[in-house]
């Protein structure tokens, strides 16, 4: 069975900046058992199931999209409906291209940014 996780990742002055929901496969959980207890993992999530699986990931995939956000999102980001919200939608998969995790983070609108550093000129 597949294992959900939700948490809130907050701003240094404590309030939200993004709800996570990550989605792990009935594979990944069952060779990660603590994958199941909602604290966080003190060496974080990536190293932990690499450790436990054997399985690193070696390709991500981000897709950015817009919707508004529903109700209990708004809640938990402190925000007042209708509010906007930008979702980044993040798969890890390893090098047999199975899937590691499929993460949604909802970030409000006003909190979202996206810097990109790539070449320019002739020559690129």
């Amino acid at each position: 069975m597949a294992l959900r996780r939700r948490r809130l990742v907050m701003l240094p002055d404590s309030s939200p900046l993004t709800l996570v929901t990550a989605w792990f496969p009935s594979d990944v959980v069952e060779a990660s058992p603590r994958l199941t207890d909602e604290r966080p993992l003190a060496e974080g999530t990536t190293h932990y199931v690499t450790r436990q699986t054997g399985r690193a990931p070696t390709q991500g995939t981000d897709l950015t999209t817009v919707r508004l956000l529903a109700p209990d999102e708004a809640e938990l980001l402190g925000v007042e409906m209708p509010a906007a919200a930008a979702v980044v939608l993040h798969v890890a998969r390893d090098a047999k291209n199975g899937t590691l995790v499929c993460e949604e983070g909802v970030t409000a609108a006003g909190l979202w940014q996206h810097e990109q550093t790539y070449p320019m000129g002739l020559n690129s």
